[in-house]
């Protein structure tokens, strides 16, 4: 039960982003969405509330997927945004966001934080 309204918000929040976000399509024909980050990122949404000790193994790699494809300076400011918006509606912990990247052995630049600046 708990689950289904997790998801159930979570797509909620997309639809939502997807109307009021001009930024969501993609500038290059290789770059990801937003709404298709969020959507390949379903996986990790238990890890980013707290539930689980881990990140599960689909959900690594769904994170992989979504840092590979976010060639674009563009598309990761953009996606970097979309993130900033979405997890406080989804309830995800930012100790568990700054936190994924290792433990799904992704090397990142910069920190998964919600106060990050998106811009830099």
């Amino acid at each position: 039960m708990m689950m289904e309204k997790t998801v159930a918000t979570f797509f909620l929040s997309m639809v939502i982003l997807t109307l009021l976000d001009g930024t969501t399509n993609a500038s290059e024909i290789n770059d990801i969405t937003c709404v298709d980050a969020q959507r390949l990122l379903l996986p990790c949404i238990p890890y980013l509330q707290g539930l689980g000790l881990k990140p599960s193994s689909s959900c690594c790699s769904a994170a992989k997927t979504v840092f590979e494809r976010a060639t674009s300076t563009q598309n990761r400011r953009a996606l970097c945004q979309c993130f900033k918006q979405v997890a406080p509606v989804i309830g995800v912990n930012p100790d568990r966001s700054k936190q994924l990247p290792k433990l799904c052995n992704i090397r990142l630049s910069f920190p998964l934080d919600p106060k990050i600046n998106c811009n830099s």
